[in-house]
């Protein structure tokens, strides 16, 4: 059943990390309809798994089929890889700051070649697309964004470095009225000794999705944020 803006599901799907396989077996699950769905990624598209270049590829070429349906956020790791490219332009800019090293230690360094090997145009489309994403986005009462907010601060004035970033515990003290909905923190460090490996809600309206697509047992995962039912693989 369709809610009052005549979506059937809102689904937000966790940090992708390069891995492909799962990706393609969890969009296969889920069964995204997109003149009924709203289908929101959470970033981290990229490094620690083994295909960034094609996990990029899948997420920009269903964005542009469905634009109107497909929400893609920026992630920490595409800031890092904004950051190198910059640097390497001979390029500063305040806002994204320098990540360029950190990049290349965090699973930079498989990425780059793999885009390095990718056809020049194609790897010009994805690199402009996925610099340029959005930090957050808001439907209804939920907020989506990829790693947290100051609970501290309004929604509306929320700093893209905490959007992008922020652990800390933030999910313990947020104590507002709309739901936020991230990835970034794998739950497997948030619940250290779980063998449970499934996306968080907390009491708070807090629903974290990350958990953990690249570590060993760890899965990708897809929520339906309306009605809580999840997709994993």
């Amino acid at each position: 059943m369709k809610d009052l803006f005549g979506y059937a599901r809102v689904i937000a799907i966790g940090d992708i990390h390069g891995m492909y396989e799962k990706l393609t077996a969890l969009m296969e699950k889920i069964s995204f309809d997109p003149e009924e769905d709203l289908l929101v990624f959470l970033g981290d598209y990229i490094d620690r798994g083994p295909d960034s270049v094609s996990c990029l590829q899948y997420v920009y070429d269903l964005q542009h089929r469905n634009p109107d349906s497909v929400i893609c956020l920026l992630g920490n790791h595409e800031v890092m890889l904004s950051s190198y490219l910059i640097e390497k332009r001979g390029i500063y800019n305040t806002l994204i700051g320098d990540y360029s090293e950190s990049w290349l230690e965090n699973g930079g360094f498989q990425t780059l070649q793999q885009l390095k090997e990718t056809d020049a145009k194609k790897r010009e489309e994805l690199l402009a697309w996925v610099t340029d994403l959005p930090v957050k986005y808001q439907y209804q009462e939920f907020f989506f964004c990829h790693a947290g907010v100051d609970p501290d601060v309004p929604l509306s004035v929320q700093n893209e470095y905490d959007m992008l970033w922020r652990r800390r515990k933030w999910w313990e003290q947020y104590k507002g009225a709309e739901t936020i909905v991230t990835g970034h923190t794998p739950i497997q460090k948030i619940k250290k000794g779980t063998r449970s490996v499934k996306p968080l809600f907390l009491s708070n309206r807090v629903i974290m999705c990350d958990t953990g697509a690249y570590m060993a047992g760890g899965k990708l995962s897809g929520v339906d944020v309306l009605s809580r039912k999840v997709w994993q693989t």
